[in-house]
C-alpha cells in the first residue's frame, strides 16, 4: 500500500471513531453554546464581525497572489460562502433577540422547538436563519477539498523531485 493510500486509510479510520463515538454519546457532541445575556451574545456577534473581516482579507490576499489552480479556487470558495453564512448566522443571532419565549413552543429544547404563528417578518427571517448549516457544510466541504487539493500537488512535486 503508497504512502497516499495509508494516510488516506489512517484518516477514514479516524472519522469513523469519532462518529462512532458521537452516536454513542451524541448530548456531548452538539455544537452549541449558551450565552448569559447580554455580554456573551455581543462577544459572540463580535467574533462573527472578526470572522467576517479575517475572510475578506483572506479571499482579497488570494485573489491577488494565488494561481489559478483547483485548491487555490476551492480556498476562495471557501471564503466566500463562509461570509454569507457570518452574516446569515450574525442576522439570526440579531433577530433571535427580538422574539419573546412566547414566539417557541418547547424553547427549552433545541431540537423540539417550533416557531409559532402567527408569521410576521422578524419571524421569517429568523426561521430562514436557521438554515445556515446549508452554506456552512458546502464551505468547509470546500476548505477540505482546496487543502487537500494543495496538498497533493506539493506532495506529486516533491515525489518528483521538484521540492527540497
Amino acid at each position: 500500500m503508497n504512502k497516499s493510500l495509508q494516510q488516506s486509510w489512517q484518516i477514514a479510520k479516524a472519522v469513523i471513531l469519532v462518529l462512532m463515538s458521537m452516536l454513542i454519546v451524541p448530548d456531548a457532541a452538539w455544537a452549541l453554546q449558551s450565552h448569559g445575556p447580554p455580554e456573551g451574545i455581543y462577544v459572540h456577534q463580535m467574533a462573527h464581525a472578526f470572522f467576517v473581516g479575517s475572510l475578506v482579507f483572506l479571499f482579497l490576499d488570494l485573489r491577488r497572489s494565488a494561481t489559478k489552480s483547483r485548491g487555490w479556487i476551492y480556498l476562495k470558495k471557501f471564503c466566500l460562502l463562509m461570509i454569507v453564512w457570518n452574516v446569515v448566522a450574525f442576522t439570526g443571532h440579531a433577530v433571535a433577540t427580538l422574539l419573546a419565549p412566547r414566539h417557541i413552543a418547547g424553547a427549552e429544547s433545541f431540537f423540539h422547538a417550533r416557531l409559532l404563528g402567527p408569521m410576521d417578518p422578524t419571524k421569517l427571517i429568523f426561521y430562514i436563519t436557521r438554515f445556515d448549516h446549508l452554506l456552512l457544510v458546502p464551505s468547509l466541504f470546500f476548505l477540505f477539498v482546496g487543502l487537500r487539493t494543495l496538498y497533493l500537488n506539493v506532495e506529486r512535486e516533491v515525489s518528483q523531485g521538484g521540492g527540497q
